[in-house]
């Protein structure tokens, strides 16, 4: 009987793993992590005793944190996942312990959303009964939200049918230039320590996160074609669009979201920021997420790897045709 061919593919399997270490600056990153571990527990959450708000006022800052919570899910899933990948084709030890370590923070990072939006408004999102059409409508835009996360998780998953494992983690840099930029400003002009606390932590992971992409990128980028780096500079574009309902507005080349999205999407950011939570005001999105990319773009064009255009922040660069509905497979 005929032996059937020899797969060209390598196995998937996490044994024997290694403990090779060859990216140094990679290995920094995931030991910082040890020296940064954070409690959310032990945070002064009484600041957000419902009393202290008025009904807008506790609507307005749980919407904006279970929004955040969209994005810090879908790093659990995307970097959860590139972990498993990541042991399954044996890369580098510590690439594999980055992985787990910044799926780890983004749990983290969720649970800051989840004990916010307990304390302020316990059952919102996912059982929350709205009291009035302000309630209604911001509730309306956060399940809107959640429902086109199932197309983005569905639009990751079968990117890696046809994207290589390397091309995928390559991408996954540039939403934490944005995840940086964000929590670092809100640091600093939110008015209550609860939350100043929350997003000083939440900054030194994503920065420490932001090291370990880019070295990632770096070590990747050195084997890739002139056309996989123009794959990658996609999914910057794609990145931007991704996460366009957080830190800018949406896009509708991926989002499908209801047509008064943003018109209450800015009201009740507004709200919020009146009410502690330091929210950017839009001109302020524009202002860091162009200055946090052009802080890096030296060091990505280093790489051969092209910016792309971002017109609506003011970022010049290769135009990026990016079609309506496509696939995004990025991470927060």
């Amino acid at each position: 009987m005929p032996k059937p061919p020899k797969n060209k593919t390598p196995e998937l399997n996490i044994f024997p793993g290694n403990w090779t270490i060859k990216n140094e600056q990679m290995f920094k990153a995931f030991d910082l992590s040890f020296a940064q571990h954070w409690n959310p527990a032990s945070f002064p959450w009484d600041q957000l005793d419902a009393k202290n708000f008025d009904p807008k006022e506790r609507i307005a800052q749980a919407y904006w944190m279970s929004k955040l919570a969209l994005f810090e899910k879908s790093g659990i899933g995307a970097f959860g996942f590139g972990m498993v990948r990541a042991a399954e084709l044996n890369l580098e030890d510590p690439t594999k312990k980055m992985l787990a370590s910044i799926t780890y923070d983004e749990c983290r990072h969720d649970e800051v959303c989840r004990r916010a939006c307990n304390k302020l408004c316990p059952n919102w999102p996912y059982g929350y009964k709205p009291q009035s059409d302000f309630e209604q409508k911001a509730l309306r835009n956060i399940e809107a939200l959640y429902e086109e996360g199932r197309r983005y998780w569905e639009g990751f998953k079968g990117a890696w049918d046809y994207l290589t494992p390397e091309l995928l983690f390559a991408g996954f840099f540039f939403a934490e230039i944005g995840a940086e930029t964000i929590f670092n400003a809100m640091r600093q002009t939110s008015k209550l320590e609860i939350y100043r606390q929350s997003f000083q932590n939440i900054t030194r992971d994503e920065t420490r996160h932001l090291v370990a992409t880019m070295a990632l990128l770096r070590a990747m980028a050195q084997e890739f074609t002139e056309e996989q780096k123009l794959t990658v500079t996609r999914q910057m574009k794609q990145g931007f669009i991704f996460l366009s309902p957080l830190l800018y507005q949406h896009q509708a080349t991926f989002w499908h979201l209801p047509s008064d999205f943003d018109q209450v999407d800015q009201e009740v950011e507004e709200i919020a920021r009146n009410a502690g939570l330091g929210v950017l005001t839009m001109e302020e999105k524009v202002r860091y997420w162009r200055q946090a990319i052009e802080k890096k773009r030296g060091e990505i064009e280093s790489m051969g790897v092209k910016v792309p255009a971002i017109p609506e922040l003011g970022v010049e660069g290769v135009e990026v045709q990016v079609k309506k509905n496509e696939t995004i497979a990025t991470s927060f």
